[in-house]
């Protein structure tokens, strides 16, 4: 039986965009609620700029410890992960670690559970290639280059051509962000190294018929145009096979590279799929109410990625889930009128290069460096949004003095965090 509590407890599972926004706009607008945010990572990562780790930036940059973001005396946290929901007990089961499972009781639940990668069944994907969906990930990759160019000065131009052969499989925002500031970073650290950045070759692969192909044509063509002027090869219409100790093989063709990057494809944490009764849409999203809750269960909400919603699968979708689900518990609570949830859509900015980007609204598409500033606006207003000021300037002094004294290599310490 559930455990009443003399206030509302509000569970909130998942530290990424979506719950992070819960749990600030739920504290701001009701002091009394209870509120508990189950996460499995110490460290919030922001996603849309972890690609930045692989060429150059400190992982402080990209990264925030959530106690930073959500003071421990306002809020419970729990450092665990989730593994089960039981709806007529209102209780979710949670793993401690070691094994050691427990349950929480709520009265509200927000499951923002996030995605996964898809390597679609592929064929030596997981084992062989790299990716930067986490700070653990893109490090590795940074990692892997750094090795590669020290290792240079004993290879025949032969073996380097092959070693210095780069593959991005997904020409999505990701892919198309990381190809533009790879271009500029590999032929950087090949003249730290002294060699050749002409041996550097950087290959995208796109299974679509042309890059970004979520967005209007005009938008593709203009990344297309600005990639290829960088040196950057396209390939669309290529769906990967399989890979690989030293080679891609593609639909109708195959690739030597050392390095294969997936970008490609994510999908759905695969705990929502365990849900009782619970549906999904044709694109394996789950099927919410009008106020993002569960079509028949109005106390469990689905927030950020997992969501089928309009403009699902981006930050700014999965922060305005958030704000709206925070709303609605507390007019709930309140007994207050509830608006149903309407999408807005969203602004694209996509830097490719260095002070470069192109925006996208509707049917309006600015490009060159004014884009790219308002980029990196909207990234720091983000962070002004989850921690002080002085935590901001702090973390942008230290990545410039990183970049300023040690340059490409080597990676510096993980842990490393501002006080």
């Amino acid at each position: 039986m559930k455990i009443k509590t003399k206030t509302p407890h509000v569970v909130v599972v998942g530290g990424g965009f979506a719950g992070i926004e819960v749990v600030k706009t739920l504290r701001a607008i009701d002091a009394t609620v209870d509120i508990t945010l189950v996460t499995k990572s110490r460290i919030f990562e922001y996603y849309p700029a972890l690609y930045k780790l692989v060429t150059g930036a400190l992982p402080i940059e990209v990264s925030v410890p959530v106690e930073k973001i959500v003071p421990k005396n306002k809020v419970h946290i729990v450092y665990a992960t989730y593994t089960a929901l039981d709806q007529e007990r209102q209780v979710i089961t949670i793993n401690d670690g070691d094994d050691t499972t427990r349950e929480v009781a709520y009265d509200y639940l927000v499951l923002a559970l996030g995605s996964e990668t898809n390597f679609f069944n592929i064929k030596g994907l997981p084992e062989l290639s790299y990716s930067f969906k986490s700070v653990t990930a893109a490090l590795a990759l940074k990692q892997h280059f750094c090795e590669l160019f020290s290792k240079a000065h004993t290879m025949t131009k032969e073996i380097l051509v092959s070693m210095l052969h780069v593959l991005i499989v997904g020409a999505g925002p990701s892919g198309v962000e990381l190809a533009g500031d790879l271009r500029s970073y590999l032929s950087r650290l090949a003249r730290e190294f002294a060699v050749d950045p002409g041996l550097v070759t950087i290959d995208l692969i796109e299974a679509a018929g042309r890059v970004l192909p979520s967005m209007p044509e005009k938008v593709s063509f203009i990344a297309e145009a600005r990639l290829r002027k960088m040196g950057v090869n396209i390939f669309v219409n290529r769906a990967l096979a399989s890979q690989e100790v030293e080679e891609v093989i593609l639909k109708d063709m195959s690739m030597n590279s050392h390095t294969v990057i997936w970008t490609a494809g994510t999908r759905i944490n695969t705990a929502y799929t365990a849900i009782p009764n619970i549906q999904l849409d044709e694109h394996k999203h789950v099927i919410v109410s009008e106020t993002l809750s569960l079509p028949h269960d109005n106390h469990v909400f689905i927030a950020g990625d997992g969501a089928a919603t309009k403009y699902g699968g981006l930050a700014q979708s999965a922060i305005e889930h958030g704000k709206y689900i925070a709303m609605t518990i507390d007019a709930t609570i309140k007994n207050k009128k509830v608006k149903p949830f309407v999408p807005i859509r969203p602004t694209f900015v996509i830097p490719i290069g260095v002070d470069w980007a192109i925006l996208n609204y509707n049917n309006f598409v600015m490009t060159g460096f004014i884009p790219w500033i308002l980029r990196s606006m909207a990234d720091f207003r983000y962070f002004l949004h989850i921690v002080p000021l002085s935590y901001v300037f702090g973390v942008f002094e230290q990545g410039k003095k990183y970049r300023k004294t040690q340059g490409g290599c080597p990676v510096p310490p993980t842990e490393k965090t501002i006080s």
